[in-house]
Protein backbone atom coordinates (compact mmCIF):
# COMPACT_ATOMS: atom_id res chain seq x y z
CA UNK A 1 0.00 0.00 0.00
CA UNK A 2 1.11 3.30 -0.98
CA UNK A 3 0.66 6.03 1.39
CA UNK A 4 -0.61 9.13 0.34
CA UNK A 5 1.25 12.35 1.80
CA UNK A 6 -0.31 16.31 1.67
CA UNK A 7 2.59 19.13 1.26
CA UNK A 8 1.62 22.06 2.27
CA UNK A 9 4.21 24.53 1.08
CA UNK A 10 4.38 28.31 -0.53
CA UNK A 11 7.74 28.07 -2.01
CA UNK A 12 7.84 26.21 -4.96
CA UNK A 13 10.94 25.04 -5.14
CA UNK A 14 11.22 23.46 -1.84
CA UNK A 15 7.99 21.86 -2.61
CA UNK A 16 9.24 20.34 -5.87
CA UNK A 17 12.02 19.08 -4.44
CA UNK A 18 9.81 17.23 -1.25
CA UNK A 19 7.65 16.07 -3.80
CA UNK A 20 10.39 14.17 -6.23
CA UNK A 21 12.34 12.80 -2.52
CA UNK A 22 8.85 11.31 -1.82
CA UNK A 23 7.57 9.92 -4.92
CA UNK A 24 11.31 8.63 -5.40
CA UNK A 25 10.05 6.50 -2.19
CA UNK A 26 6.72 5.45 -3.54
CA UNK A 27 4.94 8.18 -1.98
CA UNK A 28 1.49 9.29 -3.42
CA UNK A 29 2.29 13.02 -3.32
CA UNK A 30 -0.03 15.53 -3.34
CA UNK A 31 0.65 19.41 -3.22
CA UNK A 32 -0.70 22.81 -1.81
CA UNK A 33 0.80 26.13 -2.92
CA UNK A 34 -0.29 28.47 0.34
CA UNK A 35 -2.64 27.46 3.52
CA UNK A 36 -5.94 27.77 1.60
CA UNK A 37 -5.64 25.42 -0.73
CA UNK A 38 -3.82 22.70 1.54
CA UNK A 39 -6.88 23.17 3.99
CA UNK A 40 -9.13 22.16 0.77
CA UNK A 41 -6.57 19.14 -0.63
CA UNK A 42 -6.72 17.75 3.24
CA UNK A 43 -10.41 17.40 3.26
CA UNK A 44 -11.04 16.43 0.34
CA UNK A 45 -8.17 13.93 -0.60
CA UNK A 46 -7.87 12.66 3.11
CA UNK A 47 -3.84 12.12 3.44
CA UNK A 48 -2.38 9.78 5.41
CA UNK A 49 0.20 12.63 6.74
CA UNK A 50 0.50 16.29 6.19
CA UNK A 51 3.99 18.01 6.12
CA UNK A 52 3.22 22.08 6.07
CA UNK A 53 5.19 25.06 6.01
CA UNK A 54 4.63 27.56 9.06
CA UNK A 55 5.08 30.34 7.72
CA UNK A 56 2.96 31.12 4.42
CA UNK A 57 0.91 33.75 3.13
CA UNK A 58 -3.12 33.84 3.38
CA UNK A 59 -3.27 31.33 6.10
CA UNK A 60 -0.44 30.55 8.07
CA UNK A 61 0.82 27.21 9.34
CA UNK A 62 -0.96 27.63 12.75
CA UNK A 63 -3.88 28.29 10.68
CA UNK A 64 -3.93 25.81 9.26
CA UNK A 65 -3.19 23.28 12.04
CA UNK A 66 -6.46 24.58 13.34
CA UNK A 67 -8.52 24.27 10.61
CA UNK A 68 -6.90 20.53 10.37
CA UNK A 69 -7.74 20.11 13.95
CA UNK A 70 -11.42 20.68 14.27
CA UNK A 71 -11.89 19.09 10.66
CA UNK A 72 -13.30 15.34 9.22
CA UNK A 73 -9.33 15.05 9.43
CA UNK A 74 -8.07 15.54 12.99
CA UNK A 75 -6.43 12.38 13.03
CA UNK A 76 -3.95 12.38 10.31
CA UNK A 77 -0.55 13.15 11.66
CA UNK A 78 0.92 17.22 11.08
CA UNK A 79 4.40 17.58 10.60
CA UNK A 80 5.21 21.02 10.08
CA UNK A 81 8.33 22.65 8.02
CA UNK A 82 9.76 25.43 9.72
CA UNK A 83 12.61 27.68 9.64
CA UNK A 84 11.73 29.32 12.77
CA UNK A 85 13.99 27.85 15.88
CA UNK A 86 11.71 29.83 19.03
CA UNK A 87 11.02 27.34 21.31
CA UNK A 88 8.12 28.94 22.17
CA UNK A 89 6.56 29.12 18.72
CA UNK A 90 7.31 25.14 18.63
CA UNK A 91 5.97 24.40 21.70
CA UNK A 92 2.97 26.55 20.71
CA UNK A 93 2.36 24.39 17.59
CA UNK A 94 2.88 21.48 19.82
CA UNK A 95 0.07 22.22 22.06
CA UNK A 96 -2.76 22.80 19.39
CA UNK A 97 -2.34 19.22 17.90
CA UNK A 98 1.17 19.42 15.72
CA UNK A 99 2.88 16.08 16.24
CA UNK A 100 6.28 17.11 15.30
CA UNK A 101 8.20 19.80 12.93
CA UNK A 102 11.64 19.48 10.58
CA UNK A 103 13.91 22.24 10.81
CA UNK A 104 14.82 23.89 7.13
CA UNK A 105 17.14 22.95 5.51
CA UNK A 106 16.47 19.59 5.78
CA UNK A 107 17.84 16.38 4.53
CA UNK A 108 15.73 14.05 2.66
CA UNK A 109 16.92 11.03 4.98
CA UNK A 110 14.93 13.52 8.21
CA UNK A 111 11.84 13.52 5.74
CA UNK A 112 11.72 9.71 5.06
CA UNK A 113 12.36 9.27 8.89
CA UNK A 114 9.91 11.35 9.97
CA UNK A 115 7.44 9.36 7.45
CA UNK A 116 8.27 6.00 9.35
CA UNK A 117 7.69 6.99 12.46
CA UNK A 118 4.20 8.56 12.14
CA UNK A 119 2.82 6.08 9.58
Amino acid sequence: MSYKILIIEDEKRIRESIVEILEMNDYIVIEAENGEVGIRVAISENPDLIFCDMLMPLIDGMGVLRAIKSSIVAQTPFIFLTALVQTEELNTALSFGADGYIFKPFKSKELLDAIKKWL
